[in-house]
This record gives structure tokens, sequence and C-alpha cells, in this order.
């Protein structure tokens, strides 16, 4: 899977080359704009210290999207349709993690059902909003079972969680 150029990478490395610069020329002031062999050193080693922030800054960045994972780990939503689908699996994730919690004790069976069926009603809009994105080119019979079968999934869902918590 191709995945789209990060349109802000130039601006990225246009700030990380204007502090390099700056802090070399300051390095470079300080000692009289006289280059010897311990400043180019030490412009050296603030070229590895600026580098090596700018790594952990990255790790931290993925550490903390625990949204994406394998390939798709370094891509970012470029578009309404990127958009949705990860408010999509946000909300696949946030129904999982309310129904473990009704399961582990931590939510009463009214508060996790309230929170389920706002999680599935905002899940619902945002699959129809992405059905023009997938079926551009599809009939109107596969667009009406299309939204039989989601609305069957919910109905399904819905009885078999009555079922397990009963």
């Amino acid at each position: 899977m191709d995945t789209p150029p990060d349109p802000m990478r130039w601006v990225r490395r246009a700030g990380i080359a204007s502090v390099l610069v700056f802090g070399w020329m300051f390095v470079i002031w300080q000692n009289r704009f006289h280059v010897t062999a311990p400043v180019v050193f030490v412009c050296l080693g603030y070229l590895a210290v600026v580098m090596t922030v700018v790594n952990l800054w990255r790790t931290g960045a993925m550490a903390v999207a625990r949204d994406q994972y394998g390939e798709e780990a370094w891509a970012r939503p470029l578009g309404a349709r990127d958009a949705l689908e990860k408010e999509k699996r946000t909300l696949v994730k946030a129904i999982k993690e309310a129904e473990f919690d009704h399961q582990t004790g931590k939510l009463s069976k009214a508060d996790a059902d309230a929170m389920i069926q706002t999680y599935r009603t905002r899940a619902i809009e945002i699959i129809k909003a992405l059905e023009p994105y997938e079926q551009q080119s599809a009939t109107t019979r596969a667009k009406i079972e299309l939204e039989v079968k989601a609305r069957l999934e919910v109905d399904g869902d819905a009885k078999s969680k009555k079922k397990a918590a009963g």
C-alpha cells in the first residue's frame, strides 16, 4: 500500500535545518568566528543531539498513537475518507472497551448500554458517510443490501450482548 507523501514534511525539515544553522552560528560566534577542530567537533555533537531529539520525538509520537498498527503506523489521515476511517476504528475500539468494562464490573449495565448505543449510533453515521467513497460504482440493489447488512449486524450485536449479559 503506497502512502501519499506528507504535506508538512518540508516544513519540518526546514525547521530542523534552521535550528541546526542557528546553533552552529551560535557556536561559531562564541568562538569569535575562528573555525578550529574543537569547534567542528562541537558542531557535529550539536547535530547529533538535534537528530536524536527529532528521532525521539517521532518515536514518542508513534507510541502515543495506539490506533494505527503495522504498515499504517506512519501514515496520517490526509482526506475526509481517512479521517472517517480513523474515527470508525476508534469507535469500534470504544465499543469493545465498554463491553469489556461491563464484563469486568467497572460499568453498570445501564451505563454500558448507554455508552454502546451512543457509539453505535455514531458508527452507523460514519459508515453511511463512508458509503459514497466505497460504493461509487455500486448499484442501488447493492446499496440496499449493505444497509440491511449493517442494520442486521447492529441488531445481532445488541441481541447477543443481551443474551451474554442475561
